[in-house]
């Protein structure tokens, strides 16, 4: 039988082991994280609850990125309001549903990748007036298009 000093030591052991086995797959996964603003306070906000593969394999619209991140903070996430958004947008932006800008519906465009109702039938007028839209170039020179949202949305654009 091992005496109590023994068991103290595995358990001590066992557990050093596992948490730096956590910690290193923690480390590895933020290294999957596309560089960018907002990526620090993902991790700092979801790290300490679940892997961030949980977020990576997902893809979402900013608007439900939202809700998920709200009921992460519900769930007990830590951070500031700013920290909410900055997260949000880092998610939208690097995580966000993929649009066919040349197929999708303006209200697909509204709702998936934030434009304004305006925005969105804009798009779909200069997509019926001069046919597909084959570039990020061609989509930036659409009339009343806000550049902030275009280049957060950028890599959820498809032609």
């Amino acid at each position: 039988m091992l005496s109590l000093y023994t068991r103290s030591m595995i358990r001590w052991v066992l557990l050093t082991i596992f948490t730096s086995g956590a910690v290193a797959l923690a480390l590895s996964q933020s290294n999957d994280l596309p560089e960018g603003k907002g990526k620090e306070v993902l991790e700092r906000m979801c790290i300490n609850c679940h892997g961030l593969e949980q977020v990576t394999a997902q893809r979402y619209s900013k608007k439900y990125w939202g809700s998920v991140v709200d009921d992460m903070v519900s769930r007990g996430a830590e951070g500031s309001d700013d920290d909410v958004n900055l997260a949000i947008a880092y998610l939208a932006r690097n995580f966000g549903k993929q649009v066919n800008i040349n197929t999708a519906t303006a209200k697909d465009i509204e709702t998936d990748l934030s434009f304004t109702a305006a925005e969105a039938q804009s798009v779909v007028q200069y997509r019926t007036d001069k046919g597909a839209i084959k570039s990020f170039e061609e989509l930036a020179k659409v009339p009343g298009l806000r550049a902030e949202v275009l280049a957060e949305q950028k890599k959820n654009i498809v032609y």
